[in-house]
């Protein structure tokens, strides 16, 4: 419960998961290959509430994208005995590219 509550008020920004749910509906393939940059796609496979249809997809049509699968419990894949390898991986990918912006 402790880490539910630290992980709000870190994610809390007062309008951006309303942005999430209208920007769902308006994203397109285009804009997935118009992505230009190194792109980092974590994704759990125990994600009950986001099909593994969709990272796969994102890899699909993001020219610099890396998947990587997690064996996370759910949706909240920095939650749990895993999110110390979800960070871990995120942190190696941060600091590998050295793409120029």
């Amino acid at each position: 419960m402790v880490a539910i509550r630290k992980m709000n008020n870190r994610q809390r920004s007062g309008y951006g998961f309303a942005i999430d749910l209208k920007q769902i509906n308006e994203l397109t393939v285009q804009d997935l290959r118009a992505v230009s940059c190194s792109t980092l796609i974590l994704h759990s496979q125990h994600d009950g509430s986001v099909s593994l249809d969709h990272p796969y997809f994102a890899k699909e049509n993001i020219r610099m994208a890396k998947l990587q699968l997690l064996d996370a419990w759910g949706h909240l894949i920095w939650l749990g005995e895993s999110g110390r390898e979800t960070n871990r991986i995120l942190i190696s990918f941060l600091k590998q590219d050295r793409t120029p912006i």
